[in-house]
């Protein structure tokens, strides 16, 4: 088991901070959020989608049998935070490439250097949901309690693209942090319903590149 102090410093050089080792940076503190979250810039990510529909992870020994077009929200959610192997134990995952997918990546996860954050949810078979950023709270961190959140978006997926209005499918995602920590107690996730960039500066520059949008389902 890794001791408290490397883990910090695994947080302070991934993120580029020094506020675990008792530094407080030079953050104002006119955004509460910069203070309280660290965005983490060096994660790996896998992302899946089940056309399908079904449930692609679990707690416990059987998935809910699902049909692309039941609206089922709950059977088909998932979020999970692994922090030891013994978590990884603990879930099931569909027998189906998506699901394999995932248990694959999470099962290649170095436990007492790294982290995964485990995400399921349904999506209309239209739309895509795009992966965005991920934090995770500094001050939790620092009791050995991992809170990640990630961000995601939703938008259309391209034209070409045949789907039908009424089918529901499945999207994945896990998400491997270059963070270890004992436990985990919380996490979270927001859902922006536009992909388009929200903090575009009032005169909008052209080549500014938009935002790293990550993998998408």
């Amino acid at each position: 088991m890794t001791d408290v102090p490397r883990r910090r410093a695994l947080l302070a050089a991934a993120s580029g901070i020094a506020a675990l080792a008792g530094c407080s940076g030079s953050e104002t503190a006119t955004n509460s959020r910069p203070n309280r979250e660290r965005p983490i810039d060096d994660y790996e990510i896998e992302t899946v989608r089940d056309e399908d529909g079904r449930a692609l992870v679990t707690t416990g020994d059987a998935l809910p049998e699902l049909s692309a077009d039941e609206r089922a929200r709950q059977r088909r959610s998932a979020r999970r935070v692994l922090v030891a192997e013994e978590n990884l134990a603990e879930l099931t995952f569909a027998e189906t490439p998506p699901g394999e997918t995932l248990r694959s990546f999470c099962a290649e996860t170095e436990f007492d250097a790294e982290s995964v954050y485990l995400l399921a949810m349904p999506v209309e078979a239209c739309y895509e949901i795009r992966f965005r950023s991920v934090a995770v709270e500094r001050d939790e961190l620092a009791d050995d309690d991992l809170h990640p959140r990630a961000d995601f978006c939703q938008t259309y997926r391209p034209a070409d693209v045949e789907c039908s209005a009424d089918a529901i499918h499945t999207a994945g995602f896990a998400i491997r942090l270059p963070v270890a920590a004992d436990r985990s107690t919380g996490s979270g996730s927001g859902m922006s319903g536009s992909c388009r960039r929200s903090d575009l500066p009032t005169v909008f520059n052209g080549s500014v590149a938009p935002a790293n949008g990550g993998g998408d389902a």
